[in-house]
Parts: C-alpha cells; structure tokens; sequence
C-alpha cells in the first residue's frame, strides 16, 4: 500500500461531503466484515470487530447513501452504475447467526454469508484465530518456555497474529506448552455456525457462499492448490446448500491469484462471482468484485470517505483496475 496517496486521501476525505463523493462514477460498493460481538473474544485478536452499537451505525450510515441489493442483483449488474451496495461476512461466525441476521432482517438488509467448509460444524480452528489464542494466554499468563519455543521459530508477540498457515504446527506445538486445548475449545464456545444455522440464514433470504476449506494464504501456495482449496469448498457449499448463486470469496487477499485461475472457475462453472479484498475498485475480470474491509481502525466514515477518494485518485492515473 502507497502510504503518501492514502494519506492525501484521508486529508481530502475530510474536506469532502459525502453527498458530493459517494454520488461519483465508482465501482460498487462491497462492505465486509467478520464478526459482530459485545463480549470479549480472545481469539480474534487480529482485526478491530464490531460492538453491535457499532455495526447498526454502520449499517444506518450504508443506508443513507446506498440501496441495499442482493447478491442475484450483483450477477446481473457487476458493474452498475446505481448507487447499490452489497454486504457481506467471511469465516462462517456463529454470531452471524446469532446477532447479525437478526439486525440485517430488521433493517431490511441483503447479506452474503462466505464459510470455511473445513471449519463450519467446528470441525477445526483457523491458524490465526489459534494464534490469537496463544497470544491471550501469554498476555494474561507470561510463559518464558513458550516464548522462547516461538523465538526460536520466527515468531514472537509481535508478529504472531500474522502467522502463515505453514506454520500452524508450530501453533499447536505452542499450544501444548501453555495447555491450551483448540479441540476443547471447538467444543465447548463452538465459534462456528453448524450446518443448520446455515441453513437457516438461507431460509431467511441470504446467500450462502464458500471461503476455502482452511483460510490459507493464497499468495504462499501453488495455482493448483489454490483451485483445490476452492473446488473442495465449493463442492461442499453446493451439496450441503445448493445455492442459486455459487460465489467464492478469496481468503485474505486475491493478490498472487491469477487471471488463468479466474477464467477456470468461471469456464468449469466452479463459481458464477468471486470477490477479492482490494477495496473500492474495478477489476478486470468482470464477474470478479472486490470488496471494502470495514473493520479497520481509527475514524469509520473517515475510512471510508478516504476509500473513495484514493479509488478517484487511482482512476486518474489509470491504476483503479486490479490486474491479475
């Protein structure tokens, strides 16, 4: 990321009304999030989520300048020129159920719900969500043999919220030094939604896409293994749910996919949409969205006002289309 034009678009999103700049030519506007929660979660350390205060602000503030559509609008009009937006949420979250669903229905809000086929059922843990675990305890509880363990494979407290799915067995040696058990912990907060919560969510109008069977990096594994971990999760979405609209939504980042991969899953009629995480921008394969991270620190409609001003500034020297 360009660190000087983002900070000269935080300085002109603050001069600029939104009524003037969210009524520009952009490219639809793909807000997502992960979570919605007023308790604490130790094992999510590693993005900013949303009090339900929070999020119904949010959502209020989309409102005002949006119209929400659904995800059979987006396959028709990927790139409309209406002032639309669809919302979305990635890792298959039991407060998803619990909480966002119902305030998305009382609002009258169209959502895309995007699951882990290896995690749903809570069958197993992400590795960062693992890591966020591990960092807990050693925030609560200092343990010098697991620090040093983690030292001496390249991680610390500093970057293990970054940690690649490569290294989740280190995860898990750490774990076992601190009696941190994830199969207990699958087992006894059940942090993911169960088959029937997903249905559900279906039954109540949302859509039902796939996320990857394991959330890895994509960017750190091979084109083959890329198309593997979305055809696995894919094939589950569809057998479990069969969704009127089979859509994917890169884990992370679709930074290091290819175009090659893009038009395969189209052709193979793997996926009818995929979505990457770019933020407000064109891509160049059309049925391929990106979307905006709303769960970022510091100022929300700041954030978001300079979003749209770094996609003009962008757009003026032809750089507001994702390459593959």
């Amino acid at each position: 990321m360009n660190k000087f034009p983002r900070f000269i678009s935080k300085q002109v999103g603050r001069l600029l009304p939104e009524k003037i700049l969210f009524k520009t030519d952009t490219p639809v506007f793909l807000p997502f999030y992960h979570v919605v929660s007023d308790k604490h979660l130790p094992y999510i350390l590693n993005y900013p989520y949303r009090y339900p205060s929070e999020f119904e602000k949010e959502l209020d503030y989309y409102l005002k300048y949006f119209k929400p559509v659904t995800l059979e609008y987006l396959l028709e009009n990927p790139r409309s020129k209406e002032k639309v937006f669809h919302l979305s949420f990635d890792d298959g979250l039991k407060e998803c159920a619990d909480l966002v669903s119902h305030v998305l229905l009382k609002k009258g809000i169209p959502a895309t719900f995007f699951v882990n086929s290896g995690f749903a059922n809570n069958k197993a843990l992400f590795h960062r969500y693992k890591a966020s675990l591990i960092l807990s305890e050693l925030i609560t509880k200092p343990n010098s043999e697991a620090e040093l363990f983690l030292n001496n494979n390249g991680l610390n407290r500093q970057n293990i919220l970054q940690t690649n799915f490569s290294k989740v067995d280190i995860l898990d040696k750490t774990a076992n030094i601190l009696d941190i058990s994830f199969s207990d912990f699958l087992k006894n907060k059940n942090p993911y939604l169960t088959t029937n919560q997903i249905f559900k969510l279906k039954e109540n109008g949302f859509s039902i896409g796939a996320h990857s069977e394991n959330h890895p990096e994509f960017w750190t594994i091979s084109e083959e293994e890329q198309f593997a971990e979305i055809a696995q999760s894919m094939s589950w979405i569809v057998e479990k749910f069969n969704p009127a609209i089979k859509t994917f939504a890169f884990p992370f980042t679709d930074s290091g996919v290819s175009l090659n991969l893009l038009q395969k899953l189209k052709s193979e009629n793997i996926c009818n949409l995929t979505f990457g995480t770019a933020g407000v921008k064109y891509d160049q394969f059309k049925t391929h969205l990106q979307r905006y991270p709303a769960e970022q620190p510091g100022d929300f409609r700041l954030n978001l006002k300079s979003e749209f001003v770094y996609y003009k500034l962008r757009n003026v020297v032809g750089k507001s289309t994702v390459k593959h």
